[in-house]
């Protein structure tokens, strides 16, 4: 009973939808694993170009800032005078060298307050001022472009809640750059640190550079667009392919099987030849060939069978006669009949 609801539970599936389902899997999981690993690795080397870019900047206009003027500025606590114009101009003039560089700015950690920095230069505009030729052409360049209104105010400070990561705060000793791009409403961003240095070289501030990393997210939207649409054609290409050598090698399988349904069911004439005719031989026309002999021989047994069975069939006939004729000249009936002849034969021969 258990062997019968267990083949009534079992479902039939093919060779060749077997085939076709194992190899587009491999093919998509083998695609999407190169597809996976081309876009890190050609984010990976957009980030360390970006990266190698940041710290480039960083360390040039830290280097172009004299020290103890920004650190007088900072005491001074005055915006826009002619020490805060001239070290803003100077972080503009290395923004222009690098149009990504859209936010550059100065800081400073004042001590005793280890989980803040405050902000010091910015390389915004002012609000109100006419932005030069070259401001404007940085502008239209940009994809990631801060307004005046974002300029922080000197001493703003900028904490763990802000977004200050700890190589920011390490940024006014060595120079460092992030490792994760960071959001805001004005794009998106990565940052890189350098620190600035008095005459008597020690770090007194450091410059902080907000470089725009559309392209780095333009180069994934690109892979993907790219790389997709290819992905899915070779994916057609490759079932069209794997279905057409499937076709190949299930259909002498296929028939063979039908062949042996139609043995099964009591049909010997088929034909095998074109299994195992080709010139190129494999398992399959090994198989057809073992299967003909197995057929020819099943077919001469049964053929035995039914003559032995037919002559079992007589012997059996021969003997259920004699057994009822045994059973009439044994009766009672039968022998009295036999005395009853008995005597008229006696009659009629003293008669005569």
């Amino acid at each position: 009973m258990s062997e019968k609801n267990s083949q009534q539970r079992s479902i039939f599936f093919g060779i060749r939808p077997k085939l076709l389902l194992t190899f587009m899997l491999l093919f998509v999981v083998a695609f999407a694993a190169v597809f996976v690993w081309f876009q890190n690795f050609a984010t990976s080397m957009a980030m360390e170009n970006l990266r190698n870019d940041l710290m480039a900047t960083a360390l040039s206009a830290a280097a172009g800032i004299d020290g103890d003027a920004h650190a007088q500025l900072y005491a001074s606590g005055q915006m826009d005078d002619e020490t805060y114009t001239e070290i803003a101009n100077s972080l503009r003039a290395v923004m222009h060298t690098n149009p990504k560089a859209a936010g550059i700015y100065t800081y400073v950690q004042v001590p005793g307050e280890t989980d803040q920095v405050r902000f010091v230069v910015s390389s915004i505009l002012p609000p109100g001022a006419e932005p030069s030729p070259r401001d404007l052409e940085i502008a239209q360049r940009s994809r990631c472009e801060l307004p005046a209104y974002s300029r922080p105010d000197m001493g703003d400070p900028y904490g763990w809640d802000d977004g200050l990561s700890p190589t920011m705060l390490a940024g006014v000793r060595e120079a460092g750059a992030e490792t994760e791009l960071w959001a805001d409403e004005w794009g998106e961003w990565l940052s890189g640190y350098a620190p600035i240095y008095n005459s008597a070289g020690e770090p007194v501030g450091a410059v902080g550079v907000d470089m725009c990393a559309a392209d780095v997210i333009q180069l994934q939207q690109s892979i993907r667009n790219t790389i997709l649409p290819v992905f899915g054609l070779t994916i057609i290409i490759m079932a069209v392919i794997v279905f057409v050598i499937a076709h190949g090698i299930t259909r002498p399988i296929i028939a063979l099987t039908k062949a042996a349904e139609n043995v099964g069911q009591g049909d010997y004439e088929q034909d095998f030849r074109p299994l195992y005719a080709a010139k190129i031989k494999d398992e399959v026309a090994t198989l057809a060939e073992v299967f003909e002999m197995m057929v020819e021989k099943v077919r001469e047994r049964e053929e035995k069978l039914r003559a032995r069975v037919a002559e079992l069939q007589i012997i059996i006939d021969q003997g259920k006669r004699k057994k009822q004729v045994d059973e009439i000249t044994e009766s009672e009936f039968f022998k009295d009949l036999q005395a009853k002849a008995r005597v008229m034969r006696r009659r009629t021969g003293e008669k005569s």
